[in-house]
């Protein structure tokens, strides 16, 4: 059974236009499945690894730092900077997990 999705078209006495989205079910999931998930938890495990090396950088340069307030700050800004990408990233997850029909993951 075809899905399909009607629009109400201005003015009212107008008939509504009707738009196949897709032939059936599981034709419709296949490319998600096949192409848009992994590709999204690729994308999601580099993200984590880069946050683990950014962190582990960071933690490097704040006890090699000998107490320079320049270089602690600049280990602070890393973690920060880190958190803060991770933050970003959790929210473009969520709203792919929206946009996506399924949901990813």
């Amino acid at each position: 059974m075809a899905t399909a999705v009607a629009y109400a078209v201005w003015p009212a006495s107008a008939s509504a236009a009707t738009v196949d989205v897709c032939n059936g079910g599981a034709s419709c999931n296949k490319f998600i499945d096949t192409y848009i998930n992994p590709t999204i938890i690729a994308l999601t495990a580099m993200v984590g690894i880069g946050a683990v090396i950014s962190i582990v950088i960071a933690g490097i340069q704040y006890s090699s730092s000998a107490d320079d307030p320049s270089a602690v700050t600049k280990a602070k800004t890393r973690i920060f900077n880190t958190i803060i990408g991770l933050v970003a990233y959790v929210f473009l997850l969520a709203f792919l997990n929206y946009l996506v029909p399924g949901g990813i993951i």
